[in-house]
């Protein structure tokens, strides 16, 4: 009787993943956050590897599973498991043939994890109970793990937007991930305009070196300035270039005179710097400047003949 209650149940599910497959396996090459979506966005949607290939594991177990018994095997795991890593693999090869999308490794870990949820929580494992905890645990440790970044991501949203019109002072400790070239950035308490932390910012000797505000609110509609400063700790002066461009900017082609561009002289010690909106506003050669759709705020510097450092803090707008 029981077999029999749980193959209805299987019989009742199975058609249901059967279709939740069908419809998401396509997004898998289509659709999707754009290149300046929201982190949110992002790492939910990231998050649909595990969930896809949880289903694909359940409904492969679901219809292995016979009447009677249930055959529980190391070996069969692990060539599911392999089966899951070349389908893995290959999706993002295909993604990268028709998308241009790099290969993400962190999308086949996330494949992998789904299938061992569903291996876990479908009791396919031959464990005895105490083992079955055990892993049970791990798999929510690493459960936990893949939705950190969704949670970071949401919490220093609602941090922006409550800070605004700060833009970044670094004093809350996921601001930095507002920011592009991550490996190059270190919040920092030693060297501070104000408050207790500052951003570090490791330049090197590429043709373009810096870092960008990419994550932050956009509609800059209602303010006349931007300000931030700058801390220079060589004697030496040093020229920092500053860019603003907006969300039409990749339609026009993103060349040089459709976009807002400054160089600043970085003197020793503290620089504070400002920027006129209304400048950033008319910049573009041949139009206006989307205030409402500010989409990037850029400083670099060109061609160093060494590897030099900044320190940023105090990025704000005002009226």
């Amino acid at each position: 009787m029981k077999n029999a209650v749980g193959t209805g149940r299987c019989s009742v599910l199975v058609p249901v993943v059967c279709v939740l497959l069908l419809i998401g396996f396509p997004f898998f090459f289509f659709g999707g956050p754009g290149y300046h979506a929201a982190r949110s966005f992002k790492a939910a949607w990231d998050l649909g590897h595990i969930l896809f290939f949880f289903l694909a594991s359940y409904l492969v177990i679901a219809c292995s599973r016979s009447g009677r018994d249930e055959k529980k095997s190391w070996m069969s795991f692990g060539l599911f498991l392999l089966l899951v890593l070349v389908a893995g693999v290959l999706i993002e090869l295909v993604q990268q043939m028709l998308g241009g999308r790099s290969v993400d490794g962190w999308d086949v870990y996330r494949d992998l994890l789904g299938c061992l949820v569903a291996f876990t929580v479908t009791g396919s494992l031959p464990l005895a109970p105490r083992g079955y905890l055990l892993l049970s645990a791990a798999v929510v440790v690493l459960l936990l793990g893949a939705v950190w970044p969704l949670f970071m991501s949401l919490a220093d949203e609602q941090t922006a937007r409550r800070q605004f019109p700060l833009l970044a002072d670094f004093e809350t400790p996921f601001e930095q991930n507002r920011w592009k070239d991550i490996r190059q950035l270190q919040r920092q308490k030693n060297i501070v305009r104000q408050g207790q932390y500052g951003l570090r910012v490791q330049l090197s000797t590429a043709t373009y070196s810096g870092t960008s505000l990419f994550y932050f609110p956009h509609d800059w509609r209602d303010f006349r300035e931007l300000h931030f400063s700058v801390y220079n700790p060589e004697e030496e002066v040093l020229f920092l270039h500053c860019r603003i461009q907006d969300g039409l900017h990749a339609q026009h082609g993103m060349r040089f005179d459709d976009r807002f561009h400054k160089r600043f002289e970085l003197r020793p010690g503290w620089n504070d710097l400002s920027v006129s909106l209304q400048e950033v506003r008319t910049a573009p050669a041949t139009r206006l400047m989307d205030m409402a759709q500010v989409e990037g705020f850029g400083l670099f510097v060109i061609r160093q003949p060494r590897a030099r450092v900044i320190y940023l803090d105090s990025i704000y707008l005002s009226r």
